[in-house]
Order: C-alpha cells, then sequence, then structure tokens
C-alpha cells in the first residue's frame, strides 16, 4: 500500500488542521522505489519539511514504520497516554510509529523535517537511541545536519536503486549522529581549556556550575567557552552538565532504597519538581516510571 493511503488508513479520528490546509498537504513525500526483500538497506517510505501553524494536530495508532521529528522554530507537542514532549528548535524526536500518538502546535507556527522509516532495518538506531536518551535528545542545527535532512526530504523526480543507496547512507550519518556523542579524535582536538572545563562537570556533577565560574577559572570569555564547546561536543556546556546529572541518576533510581528526590539531591538538583522535568526531557519519562520500567 502507498504510504500516504496507509497513514490515513491508521490516523484516528481528532485530526485538525488549519482551514487553508487539508491532511494530504501535511503529509511528506512519499518514495515510489522500495529495497527489495534481501536488501539491508535503511530506507525511507516519506519524508518532507513540514511548515504547520496553529490548529494543526493529528492522532494515529499502529503505523507500522518509525518516525523522526526534527523541530527547525516554534514549537510543537508529543503525546501519549503517559507522557508529553514539548518539540522545541533541535529537538530531535525518534518513535516506534506503532505506539498510539498525538502530534500537535499550541497556539504558534512550527517548522519542522519528518522522516518515516522502513522498521526492520531500522530498530537496531532506535534501540541504541532509547536506551541514551528515550523517546528524545538535542541535535545541534549545524550546516551538516541541515544538509542530511535537506537531502533527504528532496526526492528526485526520477527515483532508482542509486537513491537507495545514497539515502542508506545519509540516513546512516544522521542517525549514528543523533547516537554518538564526539569520537574520541574529535575530544583530542579540544584546547585544554575546554577538556578541563568538560572534565570538571564529569567529576564534580553534583556540585553547582556556571558559565561565570568557567570563566573566573580559566581565564576566558563565558561566550567563548559556550560557543567552543557547544561547535566541538555538539551541545551547549550546562546542558552537557544536565545530561551527565540524568545519566547518573538512571544508575542511581537502579538501587531501590534510593528515594527518587534524594537521586535528584545526590547529582546535584535540590528541587525534586525541577528534576522530575530534567529527567523527563532527557528520557522521555519520569524517574518513578523509569524505576518501574526497570527488570526486577
Amino acid at each position: 500500500m502507498e504510504f500516504n493511503k496507509l497513514f490515513l488508513t491508521h490516523l484516528l479520528s481528532d485530526s485538525k488542521l488549519t482551514p487553508s490546509l487539508n491532511i494530504i498537504q501535511c503529509l511528506p513525500n512519499e518514495y515510489l522505489v522500495k529495497p527489495e526483500l534481501e536488501d539491508s538497506f535503511l530506507s525511507l517510505l516519506a519524508s518532507g519539511y513540514i511548515k504547520s501553524c496553529y490548529p494543526y494536530r493529528y492522532e494515529t495508532a499502529d503505523l507500522p514504520c518509525l518516525c523522526i521529528l526534527y523541530t527547525v522554530s516554534g514549537s510543537g507537542v508529543f503525546e501519549t497516554e503517559d507522557r508529553k514532549l514539548c518539540l522545541t528548535p533541535e529537538t530531535f524526536l525518534f518513535i516506534d510509529g506503532s505506539m498510539r500518538h498525538k502530534i500537535s502546535t499550541e497556539k504558534n507556527s512550527w517548522n519542522f523535517y519528518q522522516l518515516f522509516l522502513e522498521t526492520s532495518k531500522s530498530l537496531f538506531y532506535l534501540k541504541e537511541f532509547h536506551n541514551k536518551f528515550g523517546d528524545m535528545t538535542t541535535l545541534s542545527t549545524t550546516p551538516y545536519i541541515l544538509s542530511l535532512f535537506r537531502r533527504l526530504t528532496e526526492i528526485p523526480e526520477v527515483l532508482n536503486r542509486d537513491n537507495l543507496i545514497i539515502n542508506h547512507r545519509l540516513l546512516t550519518d544522521l542517525l549514528t549522529a543523533s547516537i554518538l556523542t564526539p569520537t574520541a579524535s574529535q575530544a583530542d582536538l579540544a584546547p585544554n581549556y575546554l577538556r578541563e572545563m568538560k572534565k570538571t562537570m564529569d567529576r564534580r556533577y553534583a556540585s553547582p556550575h556556571s558559565l561565570t565560574q568557567f570563566e573566573e577559572e580559566l581565564g576566558i570569555s563565558k561566550y567563548r567557552l559556550s560557543r567552543e564547546f557547544h561547535t566541538l561536543y555538539q551541545v551547549p556546556p550546562l546542558q552537557y552538565l544536565n545530561r551527565r546529572r540524568i545519566e547518573e541518576a538512571k544508575r542511581l533510581l537502579e538501587d531501590p532504597s534510593i528515594a527518587v528526590y534524594e537521586a535528584g539531591r545526590l547529582v546535584g538538583i535540590d528541587n525534586t519538581t525541577h528534576f522530575i522535568r530534567l529527567f523527563r526531557k532527557y528520557t522521555g519519562t519520569t524517574p518513578s516510571h523509569y524505576r518501574n520500567s526497570l527488570p526486577t
């Protein structure tokens, strides 16, 4: 079945779009050339750059594919029965389309790239992604990342197997970039002051840190530190610190004797509400739900 027809088949009844649009106009362009069954390509079913504005909402379930949403500007919302994520610029959402979920805007415009991937060859990446981040992470809008999305959403008029091979390479690069932290060779290029900054956050993640503090300690402008750290490690420094704290909190939550509020305090986040909010942001779920999902 063609992807657009497949999507409409699984669309639930409460879709709502702006009066000037219909659901077909909001669907990505579909790929009509498919790999052979024996091929090992990562492949696209459909892709596009969606420009939406309020009201924009659709809900779907049992869609047999994987879905990537990458927000460029504005904001949207991803909802399931037990969680709600705000999709702001540079958020990279990677989900199994078979889960029941809702995509919507909340009284604003929202521009995003949307990719639908064939499931079987992409499951490895989905599992790796979810093991590290849950449903969502932040991926910096670098020229390289934007070029990958642009090429994946520009469907040639004439399609052949060469396009499938090119898409496989582009998807491999994109999914790898979303999962991996910078390689050792990249980190080796870091000047000593950035290495020292990162080492401090890695080892003393439970202590309070600020860009002003690093500026005073290292004698380098906080704006320069932030810019260079972001460029090298693909994440702003304080966001890196928060990720480090949440990763350590996940380890602490494996111990049932440690309460949720205590796990937050031990990683340097004394406000429990703020801790839960950050945990949900970086993992897609709450600390309690994460703990309950662990194997007994």
